[in-house]
C-alpha cells in the first residue's frame, strides 16, 4: 500500500473515521459480547495444524538415510580400469599421422585383450 507523502490529511479519510469509531462506541454489550467470542472462536480454528508435514519430514529424512547408506555399502570398483583407454592411447589414435589406426580399432582391442602365443 502506498501512504501519501504530504503532511495534510485526507478529509474525507478523516470522516469516515470517525463515523467508524462513533459506530462502535454505539454498539450494545450483546454485539460486542457476540464480536468478541466470534473472534476468539476464529483465532482458536486459525492455528495451522498440517500433520503431513511432519509425515513429510520424516519421509525425507527416511529417504536421506537410506540413500547415504547405499552410496556407503556400494561396492567400489576403483582398482580395475581396464577397459579405459590410455591417455597415450587416446592421443596416438587423434594424432593426424596414424589415421590408419582408428579404422581397426576392432583388432586392437582384441589384440591387447587376447594372449598372444609366440611360437
Amino acid at each position: 500500500m502506498s501512504e501519501r507523502s504530504d503532511p495534510q490529511p485526507d478529509p474525507l479519510a478523516q470522516a469516515a473515521k470517525r463515523l467508524l469509531d462513533q459506530s462502535v462506541q454505539d454498539l450494545d454489550r450483546k454485539t460486542v459480547l457476540l464480536v468478541q467470542r466470534a473472534r476468539l472462536n476464529v483465532l482458536d480454528h486459525a492455528s495451522p495444524r498440517r500433520p503431513w508435514l511432519r509425515w513429510a519430514g520424516g519421509a525425507v529424512l527416511a529417504s536421506v538415510a537410506a540413500l547415504a547408506l547405499t552410496l556407503w555399502m556400494w561396492p567400489s570398483t576403483g582398482g580395475n580400469h581396464s577397459h579405459l583407454p590410455l591417455l597415450e592411447d587416446l592421443e596416438l589414435m587423434q594424432s593426424s599421422e596414424n589415421i590408419e589406426l582408428s579404422e581397426d580399432l576392432e583388432f586392437y582391442d582384441w589384440l591387447a585383450d587376447g594372449t598372444t602365443t609366440t611360437g
